[in-house]
């Protein structure tokens, strides 16, 4: 699913712009999973735990932190998220264009040029969007190939993601959060609370466990067996 943040500190134009986006969402048929945020900083925390959204929604002038700023540091971070400006005045256009900006909205809104600035976003999203996510891994953020990846694995308050090339990353993420980033490809599924299979990866499924290409042995729990049996064989045929 499309995730969509909006940040702005004035509760009357987030609201517009919150309510603007869920008429969208019903005249366009799409379905976007929308976050609000009055202060600037709950923004970027966010961004800092690891949390990338599809869509930014983002008020050039906040105390603090500015939505300019904001817009650098996420292409300073390579999250190549479409970006909405929402302002007053159209001074920061420049700048606009130097964080590749897709659109500009001026408050008042005009539903017309709403629509069309989301219309942008959403043109974009899926004109690039590649086979990868973006993941905080430790304190830098790795761009990994969907190709690359055979399961993940809950620990704790963590997951393991075993990668190719016997590669592991331990990502302090919730296995909920993981699989909304990864449930836009297919060929995931979500094996009971604690396992997301690439099913691409699997040669064979058995009572207990899941086989993959290489070899590698998944053993699991026998009840989530039939479910990633019957996933397996809608996805491939």
């Amino acid at each position: 699913m499309i995730r969509v943040s909006i940040c702005d500190d004035d509760n009357e134009y987030r609201n517009a712009a919150e309510c603007m986006l869920r008429q969208y969402m019903e005249d366009k048929d799409v379905q976007f999973e929308v976050d609000t945020f009055g202060v600037s900083s709950a923004l970027v925390d966010a961004i800092e735990s690891g949390v990338i959204y599809d869509i930014y929604l983002l008020d050039i002038y906040m105390p603090g932190i500015t939505g300019m700023s904001i817009a650098t540091e996420l292409r300073n971070r390579d999250i190549k998220s479409p970006i909405i400006f929402l302002t007053s005045s159209t001074d920061h256009a420049l700048e606009a264009f130097g964080v590749d900006a897709t659109h500009y909205l001026l408050k008042p809104y005009n539903r017309d040029n709403f629509y069309i600035g989301m219309d942008k976003a959403m043109k974009s999203i899926i004109s690039h969007k590649d086979d990868s996510i973006v993941i905080k891994v430790d304190n830098e953020y790795r761009n990994i190939s969907i190709s690359r990846i055979y399961y993940c694995e809950a620990e704790d308050k963590y997951q393991r993601i075993y990668l190719d090339n016997n590669e592991r990353l331990l990502v302090r993420i919730t296995g909920t959060d993981l699989y909304k980033m990864l449930s836009d490809f297919t060929c995931f599924y979500r094996c009971g609370r604690a396992h997301i299979i690439n099913l691409n990866h699997i040669s064979k499924i058995t009572s207990n466990s899941a086989v993959f290409k290489d070899g590698i042995w998944l053993n699991l729990p026998h009840a989530v067996v039939p479910g990633l049996r019957s996933a397996f064989f809608e996805y491939f045929n």
